[in-house]
């Protein structure tokens, strides 16, 4: 079983169980229990926690048919079960093309009779289906979510296709203004499709290098990871790592020359996965620098994902230990995001406000 924890996740307790449960999902072998367990898990999460939604269940593929593997309340296995029944419905859509499918209004939709029914005879108005990813990359479930009001799902609905057209956690998906719920879905949706991508990625490239299926592929990765003690996604960077040649820097960091007690840490491209291999080094060299403050601009940065806040916090923390200070005095939307979201502003002495007053000054 792998690590419940996101990989690359900090130490810092501040993940939240719906968005952990998801990321937690698209790092687990597709034949492993904890998959049942964490869609449980998906479903009770998602209904506590995201406003609008009433009931929350999820949907999968058993044996010969499709069945509800979990439901905040029979009042949504009962909507499930008529969708089963016809093999028809938002979420055997959503199983079945392994894209969202978005009702705004239910009373407006007469493509699913079975859904149309028993969805409007509970007083339900609007649904989402969300596919669920494991380790192998198809869906292994799908998370449906209900409100009785026609808008109240909304912002939610947008969140998802924006956040499942670019398979990435996504600046345009996650607004500001939704609630806590919402934002911890997207933000382990956009992760765990990141997951999901460096996977595959890493399953096609053991299939060109071994001339093998696809089965195949995922054997081999699998026992690789069980092998090493890492998750499906590390062993699959690894893989890449050493199969993929290198294309170049992706990442470059600049030194302004000190003044004072502080210097300027320019940081330019993307600081994701695949990470070179010597990222953390070249990050942590700075420290090299006499100055106690590391003030770093981040504006440069057109991509930053979790391995790449884990490598600005091991920064940080190696900061500390030797007394230290690490501020990021200017960031790009894609780190204000990443940062907002896992809650880890605060960290880097980091808000918006004081950035653009000071600016990334020396």
């Amino acid at each position: 079983m792998t690590d419940p924890r996101p990989p690359d996740a900090s130490d810092d307790g501040r993940w939240r169980p719906l968005a952990e449960a998801v990321v937690a999902l698209a790092d687990t072998p597709d034949d492993e229990a904890a998959v049942d367990e964490l869609l449980i898990g998906i479903a009770v999460s998602a209904a506590d926690l995201i406003a609008g939604v009433v009931y929350a269940s999820v949907t999968a593929w058993r044996g010969a048919g499709y069945t509800t593997v979990a439901a905040s309340s029979d009042l949504a296995r009962a909507v499930d079960d008529a969708q089963h029944a016809e093999e028809s419905g938002p979420c055997v859509q959503a199983a079945r093309t392994g894209e969202p499918v978005g009702v705004p209004d239910i009373a407006a939709t007469m493509a699913w009779p079975g859904f149309y029914r028993h969805a409007t005879a509970l007083g339900l108005r609007a649904s989402v289906s969300v596919p669920l990813f494991a380790g192998g990359g198809v869906p292994v479930g799908v998370l449906n979510l209900y409100g009785r009001e026609p808008s109240a799902l909304t912002d939610l609905m947008t969140g998802v296709r924006a956040v499942f057209a670019v398979e990435r956690l996504s600046a345009s998906g996650i607004d500001s203004g939704a609630d806590a719920g919402t934002r911890q879905l997207l933000l382990g949706l956009g992760l765990a499709l990141e997951i999901r991508v460096t996977i595959q990625r890493a399953l096609g490239v053991l299939m060109a290098h071994d001339d093998s299926d696809a089965a195949e592929a995922r054997r081999m990765l699998t026992e690789r990871a069980a092998a090493r003690g890492t998750s499906l996604s590390a062993t699959a960077r690894q893989v890449l790592a050493e199969v993929v040649p290198s294309h170049g820097v992706a990442i470059t960091v600049t030194t302004v020359p000190a003044t004072g007690d502080a210097v300027l840490v320019v940081l330019d491209g993307e600081l994701a996965v695949p990470l070179e291999i010597d990222v953390t080094e070249r990050l942590t060299a700075v420290l090299d620098q006499p100055a106690r403050v590391l003030n770093l601009d981040l504006t440069g940065l057109r991509f930053c994902d979790l391995a790449g806040l884990r490598s600005l916090l091991h920064l940080r923390e190696r900061a500390v230990a030797a007394d230290r200070v690490v501020r990021v005095v200017a960031a790009s939307s894609a780190v204000r995001l990443l940062m907002q979201v896992t809650d880890t502003s605060a960290l880097f002495g980091y808000s918006p406000a004081s950035a653009a007053e000071n600016g990334p000054s020396e």
